[in-house]
């Protein structure tokens, strides 16, 4: 068993480094202005800002806090991915499930029910009855336990999309759930106002290429014509019967676009690295960028490497040279870039997000190193119509339209979810938002 399999599973913090969720922390404690004050205040209130994790100091201008609620014992310390709303209810994604809360009186949200179903990441959205909740992490079950999946093949995990009955939102039902090849990081929901009967659920896959032992036709080569990259997944969920739900097409939005040059490091990022390196730190290359392993994760698997080799007491300089030799191909596996799948066409093939806007028939897709815009006229069946790129993003992560659909926003995420970039020293281009009009289907920059 090579390093990169036998550490793989202890390594899942290292994708807080790369791109990941819409997550944040929130800070209580601090008293905030209230609302309606038409000047920014001045001096900034949010320069010298105490750090911390329930007792961060906090700023609002225009915005009044009404409540902050810890999440439930389960559920705490896990990363949150996204909100749905209901009715007088909220529903929060998280990494290990998701919990609905009942916010009637929203001074004091209530604990409604809490799903603990470790999947990874929890994206949710709701029409109806119908609650969709996505799943891409390897350890996810189908029925929701806690042990994980240890094998690389199994009956037991679900990349994809559960579909929960809400109907009693305080016993949600599994309906069914639907396999993909690349799991769900997040899915988007389409309610076309043509089609009363069905829902859509576009499908946005990240993860590495399952294997088709485990999921037929699961092809992981990018230069198979039939390939499961360069693709994005589309369901259709009859609302009368939603245990029909299956993927009715797998448009291939990303084909032919060529490979976007990022900006690469900062100059502060990139002394880190020197003095890492310098000081022996373990230091990781992902997605072509040198990141200084946090400590808490080098002394884990400094100690997998011990058990491993049935050792006691602290690890030794073998070790460290073991587990150092072995970091490059354990990133590879998790982050999907070993040969089979990479083949010859190393461009874009996986959106983080995209943003559905039936009422004028596009989308907005941030697709990693590109902004999409996409015809959705046929919800089955969307084509991408146009592409731009921008050197000074990292990672497209987001869209957001206008009301009238004339102009699309783009957010970017320099840093990954787990550690946006926001320091003094850095250009204020990399990490911001890139605006768009939108005349005759093509998008056009402004700032």
């Amino acid at each position: 068993m090579t390093l990169a399999r036998r550490f793989a599973p202890l390594a899942a913090g290292l994708l807080a480094l790369a791109a990941c969720s819409h997550s944040g922390s929130s800070g209580y404690g601090s008293p905030t202005p209230a609302a309606g004050n038409a000047a920014a205040p001045s001096p900034d209130p949010r320069v010298g800002l105490k750090g911390g994790h329930w007792d961060a100091a906090e700023a609002a201008w225009n915005m009044r806090l009404v409540s902050a609620t810890r999440p439930s014992t389960k559920f705490m310390g896990s990363t949150n991915s996204d909100l749905a709303f209901t009715g007088n209810f909220v529903i929060q994604g998280s990494y290990d499930g998701y919990q609905v809360w009942d916010i009637s009186d929203p001074a004091h949200p209530a604990l409604k029910f809490g799903n603990y179903c470790p999947a990874s990441q929890s994206d949710v959205s709701v029409y109806k009855n119908l609650l969709f909740v996505s799943a891409e992490g390897n350890t996810g079950r189908i029925d929701c336990g806690a042990q994980g999946v240890k094998d690389s093949v199994s009956a037991d995990r679900i990349k994809g999309i559960r579909i929960f009955d809400i109907t009693d939102i305080s016993a949600p039902r599994n309906v069914t759930n639907i396999q993909t090849c690349r799991g769900s990081h997040t899915h988007s929901l389409l309610v076309d106002p043509k089609d009363p009967d069905n829902v859509y659920v576009y499908v946005s896959g990240s993860a590495p290429v399952r294997s088709p032992t485990e999921l037929a036709g699961c092809i992981r080569s990018a230069d198979d014509p039939n390939t499961a990259r360069f693709r994005i997944e589309v369901i259709k969920v009859p609302l009368a019967h939603p245990e029909r739900a299956a993927i009715v097409s797998s448009p291939r939005i990303f084909n032919d676009l060529a490979e976007v040059k990022s900006h690469g490091s900062a100059p502060d990022d990139i002394a880190a690295v020197v003095t890492a390196k310098a000081r022996g730190e373990f230091v990781v290359d992902i997605m072509g960028q040198q990141q200084v392993l946090p400590s808490g994760f080098s002394k884990m698997l400094l100690d997998s490497v011990v058990k491993a080799r049935n050792g006691t007491g602290a690890a030794t300089a073998a070790d460290s040279v073991a587990l150092r030799a072995g970091l490059p191909a354990m990133v590879a596996k998790m982050m999907g870039s070993n040969a089979a799948d990479k083949g010859s066409h190393p461009a874009v093939n996986s959106c983080h997000d995209i943003t559905l806007y039936p009422g004028i028939g596009l989308a907005g897709g941030a697709c990693e190193g590109y902004g999409l815009l996409i015809d959705i006229h046929d919800p089955a069946h969307p084509t991408r119509i146009g592409a731009v790129s921008d050197s000074n993003f990292s990672y497209w992560h987001s869209a957001t339209f206008n009301n009238d659909g004339t102009k699309v926003l783009f957010s970017d995420e320099w840093g990954g979810g787990g550690a946006p970039k926001c320091r003094a020293s850095d250009p204020h281009e990399w990490g911001a938002d890139a605006l768009f009009t939108i005349d005759n289907g093509q998008m056009h920059f402004q700032s």
